[in-house]
């Protein structure tokens, strides 16, 4: 059976990210990351498992040597519109949050993804990240918002670029890298319409 792209699944693999990278925080190995790198972790994981999943179909459990490779050297490259600081910590990242995944009996391959990962060179993935030849129309945009060559963007349409566009990457963490509060929610589409209409009943039960 052809398998296809379910916004409920990519939901459920946002959520369970979400609460396995709050137990990699209170971990020692997140505590050796640099402070860029810390900035940046959880929108790394989210992008990973969002690229992994959109362009691949494959959730944590289904992820291989060959799958993290192209997900590195094709989809974060071209997808994920962020400067270089971004782009320098998503190795030391990810090379530990693998671990992380391993160790927690989240994934049985930590190992294979590690040497998968080990196996690129991270310079040419920031020059490729960086390079505007390898970028989608999309990401352009994103870049353009980045770097203050587009007029007119709210906070609500960069928020709204993060989410359709940029694996809920935000442009505004890209350029403040501001740490990732704890009562952070990642919104899909599903999502979003279940806050709506909770937000609506709540404001009918008030009047």
């Amino acid at each position: 059976m052809t398998q296809e792209y379910l916004e409920e699944v990519a939901e459920k693999n946002f959520s369970k990210n979400h609460y396995w990278f709050i137990r990699f925080r209170s971990t020692r190995s997140y505590a050796k990351l640099d402070q860029a790198q810390k900035a940046n972790a959880f929108y790394i994981t989210q992008a990973f498992v969002g690229l992994a999943y959109r362009y691949q179909l494959r959730s944590p459990r289904r992820w291989t040597a060959a799958s993290v490779k192209e997900v590195f050297k094709e989809y974060f490259p071209r997808k994920i519109a962020a400067d270089k600081v971004f782009f320098n910590s998503v190795f030391p990242v990810m090379r530990r949050y693998f671990a992380f995944l391993g160790a927690q009996h989240k994934i049985s391959n930590a190992q294979t993804l590690i040497n998968a990962l080990d196996s690129l060179d991270p310079q040419k993935f920031v020059n490729h990240s960086s390079d505007v030849k390898y970028w989608d129309d999309s990401k352009k945009q994103g870049m353009r918002i980045i770097l203050g060559w587009t007029d007119g963007f709210t906070e609500q349409d960069q928020q709204r670029f993060s989410e359709d566009c940029n694996m809920f990457v935000p442009l505004s963490v890209v350029k403040q890298h501001r740490n990732l509060p704890d009562n952070i929610v990642v919104l899909t589409d599903s999502r979003r319409k279940q806050a709506a209409q909770r937000i609506e009943q709540r404001t009918k039960q008030q009047k």
